[in-house]
């Protein structure tokens, strides 16, 4: 006892919860893989049973998307069909209803082809006959055959073998070659009760059991593939290696009210429902082979159907192609991309090196260094930050980098969306902290560098200005990162005018990051190396070393390479003539020339290229030029604003050493003119919002004009914060905690939070269906786990950033750069 005693008391609260709350997720990640899972482990049954259509957002035009429960399907374009279905054929047989499907497949192979031969068949009137099309090395073949019984579908059944061509051996290459790679038959049912009379079921019976044996024998062989399957999949056969599938369609549920009068006499919901029930029983390994989720599409609503009632919209058929597509080609396209977003009918091998990463997880977690049991020469403070960074890396790898957590798609809903960004600023606001007692802090996002910065901080701590102080940096990075979080979580990219505000809180970002590194540099004269390999390693660690993890690359997480491009320019800008920095007009000229040569080499086309091609040659970074141009110039302006605000801050304590806008000993101007601010920057604040909401009707337009007019929000926000007195001596307690970790939450997000590289959310499987209770548990126990990483890491850099020396941050490069060569 006495042991598990001191177990406990040497854990800190924030890794006792974070810790606490990772075991339960991973609890729970294996009773999913291992027990629950095992029913739909490739979720290949959700994607061809069940699933819902997507809610419409912008107006009642939008295309829904077909979204099937616990897994992300993805729609094919003409390329992805190429690399699976090259110099293979896909073949569809049935009636009319298949037949939509196959120019559906057409369509997305090369659409003028198929509107063109599809033009020329109705002309010439030859519908019920075989068709053919060929397009990007892929050939379509549709057998006209609605009961499921002629010689050339027999013929094409004989022929399919399962197994790929890296299972079988030289003499069936010939075979292999005749073998379709994917089969889709339309069951027989819509003709059976259409024209079959009191016979109907037996002639349904008749084409199904004709196929069900070539059901049986691909589920066979399929399981005899999977089986067979190595510990680790073989990314290098890609395609090759993927098996040959057949599907079976369902009875087509029509919309009976549309239906013609002499088929509704035939086509009745009785005899439909008792064919598809028929389906049903069939032996499960013929039934995982129907794609219910057919007749799930339509089922909601009559509007899916054509005027006759059998045929479906178009946009309805491309949805069913892209079900066809994903069950066949998703497996081999993840190993083929990483950066493949499908999780349906996707499989992941079961590999010792995944169970022994657990273990070896488990035992790092639990593995606390004390300092008794430690070598003097090494600090256990230093062992607990390195663990906790690759605990987090290999939980990112986990949730994102594996099939262990379902993603799903999101989805916008303004009114939940306003309410949850109102309820985080009012509930937010009930801990208010005195910003007495917090000068002991260091008022920069920074490590303890050095004894200079401690003794300048100390020597200052008497007079720390209270205009825009550290903690109310914190408070407003932590509000607005709030409030980014939730518009990625809630997919509110998609809506205009959250995009206009959100692109404002970043530049208000970017605004105190520029003012926190500017008012350090004025302050300190602090240009060593030193300082700059502190600051560098604690904004680019963790978006350097996921890469390696994730398969990511370092420009992904592009707000960490923002803000490392903008801290140089300003470092260079301080650093060049710095004696006249303490001097707000030739510092303005320096600025101004600084924003101008740095606008021109973001805006004009080479300097990018080739400051990315010298990064790439010489560390193998690569780089997507037009995503970093984009990102740069949106915010190439509003930094040089921060600069200029710190200036005159510093300028003004020194001169007046005293706190900026308070009434007492204030000089006049801000004194009197107290009322004035406040009328100026709440109508400027009113009229940006009234030009913004109103006249720029697009992105782009936005986009082109907000480099320009960031600024009057961003002042007229952090001046409304300070105008008051008792405000500057107050903060928010919970958003300031989330300030201070914003560049973590902003990075892990991406794979913690949210899943594929934040295009998805992350759920803990098994919560698809569940009730609203248990869906705030499942995000109540992810958003805990994440906050509390992104706490740990950031703890962790910070301990690391403040024993590194000159020496440490050049090995770090070198190994980075080591890496980047053995990775690449």
């Amino acid at each position: 006892m006495t042991q598990l005693r001191r177990f406990a008391a040497s854990w800190h609260p924030l890794s006792s919860v974070t810790y606490s709350t990772l075991f339960l997720l991973l609890f729970w990640t294996a009773f999913q893989r291992f027990i629950i899972g095992q029913e739909d482990p490739s979720r290949c049954r959700a994607l061809l049973t069940d699933g819902t259509w997507s809610p419409t957002v912008n107006s009642r035009h939008d295309v829904q998307q077909w979204e099937p429960n616990g897994c992300r399907m993805v729609e094919y374009s003409t390329d992805a069909i190429h690399d699976c279905l090259s110099g293979r054929r896909f073949v569809l047989a049935g009636d009319s209803t298949i037949r939509q499907i196959f120019w559906a497949a057409a369509r997305k192979l090369d659409p003028k082809l198929a509107a063109a031969e599809l033009k020329e068949i109705v002309a010439a009137d030859e519908k019920h006959r075989d068709l053919a099309f060929n397009a990007e090395g892929v050939r379509l073949e549709f057998i006209w055959d609605p009961w499921l019984n002629s010689t050339v579908l027999r013929d094409t059944l004989d022929v399919f073998d399962a197994l790929p061509s890296s299972s079988q051996t030289a003499t069936l290459t010939k075979r292999r070659e005749e073998s379709p790679a994917l089969i889709l038959l339309g069951s027989p049912g819509l003709w059976a009760a259409r024209y079959g009379g009191e016979e109907y079921m037996a002639l349904f019976k008749d084409g199904i059991n004709a196929v069900s044996t070539y059901l049986s024998l691909a589920s066979q062989r399929s399981a005899t593939r999977s089986s067979s399957l190595s510990a680790l999949p073989n990314g290098n056969q890609g395609y090759n290696s993927v098996p040959n599938h057949i599907l079976l369609t369902p009875v087509q549920v029509p919309a009976y009210n549309a239906l013609s009068n002499k088929r509704t006499e035939t086509i009745t919901p009785e005899r439909i429902d008792e064919m598809n029930d028929y389906l049903f029983h069939l032996p499960s390994n013929q039934t995982s082979h129907v794609v219910w989720a057919f007749n799930r599409m339509t089922e909601e609503s009559g509007k899916s159907f054509e005027s006759d009632g059998l045929h479906v919209e178009d946009n309805i058929a491309d949805q069913k192609i892209d079900i066809i597509l994903n069950s066949h080609c998703n497996n081999p396209a993840v190993l083929h991309d990483r950066s493949f977003k499908g999780t349906c009918c996707v499989e992941e091998p079961s590999n010792y090196l995944f169970n022994l990463a657990l273990i070896l997880l488990c035992a790092v977690i639990l593995y606390t260094p004390r300092a008794q049991s430690m070598p003097k020469s090494i600090r256990p403070e230093l062992l607990t930050a390195i663990r906790d960074i690759l605990v987090t890396l290999a939980w990112c790898w986990i949730c994102d980098g594996t099939l262990q957590f379902s993603k799903v798609e999101r989805h916008y809903q303004q009114g939940a969306f306003v309410f949850i960004c109102l309820f985080w600023l009012v509930g937010s606001s009930s801990m208010l902290h005195r910003i007495v007692g917090s000068a002991k802090q260091v008022s920069w996002p920074v490590a303890h560098d050095s004894k200079k910065e401690i003794a300048n901080n100390n020597s200052s701590s008497s007079e720390e200005h209270k205009f825009l102080s550290r903690d109310q940096t914190d408070e407003i990075k932590g509000l607005m990162q709030g409030i980014i979080l939730l518009y990625h979580f809630n997919y509110a990219s998609q809506t205009l005018w959250v995009y206009k505000v959100v692109r404002v809180l970043i530049s208000m970002y970017l605004f105190l990051s520029a003012y926190g590194h500017t008012l350090y540099l004025l302050r300190t004269d602090d240009y060593s190396f030193k300082r700059v390999a502190i600051v560098l390693f604690r904004t680019n660690a963790l978006s350097a070393l996921l890469p390696f993890m994730m398969g990511t690359n370092y420009s992904s997480y592009y707000f960490a390479p923002v803000v490392t491009f903008y801290y140089l320019v300003i470092y260079i800008m301080l650093r060049t003539l710095k004696e006249g920095n303490s001097d707000p007009w030739p510092l303005a000229m320096k600025v101004l020339a600084t924003a101008s040569f740095t606008s021109m080499c973001i805006t004009t086309p080479g300097f990018l290229e080739m400051a990315t091609d010298v990064l790439r040659s010489v560390f193998r970074m690569s780089f997507d030029v037009h995503e970093l141009r984009f990102r740069l110039s949106l915010d190439r302006y509003i930094v040089f604003v921060g600069v200029m605000v710190a200036s005159l801050v510093h300028t003004a304590t020194l001169t007046d050493a005293r706190e900026v806008f308070t009434t007492k000993g204030s000089p006049r101007l801000f004194d009197s003119g107290r009322p004035r601010f406040w009328v100026i920057c709440s109508a400027g604040l009113a009229l940006f919002l009234f030009f913004t909401q109103s006249g720029l009707s697009s992105k782009q337009s936005y986009n082109a004009a907000h480099p320009y007019i960031s600024w009057i929000p961003v002042l007229a926000v952090i001046t409304l914060r300070n105008l008051y007195a008792p405000a500057q001596k107050t903060f928010l307690a919970i958003p300031a905690a989330l300030g201070r970790i914003s560049l973590e939450t902003y990075i892990l997000q991406y794979h913690i939070w949210l899943g594929g590289d934040a295009t998805a959310r992350l759920t803990l499987g098994g919560f698809e269906n569940a009730s609203f209770p248990l869906f705030l548990v499942e995000k109540a126990l992810i958003t805990t786990l994440f906050i509390g990483m992104a706490a740990l890491t950031h703890r962790a850099t910070r301990m690391l950033a403040s024993s590194l020396s000159e020496a440490g941050f050049l090995v770090f490069l070198g190994v980075l750069w080591i890496g980047n060569l053995i990775y690449t």
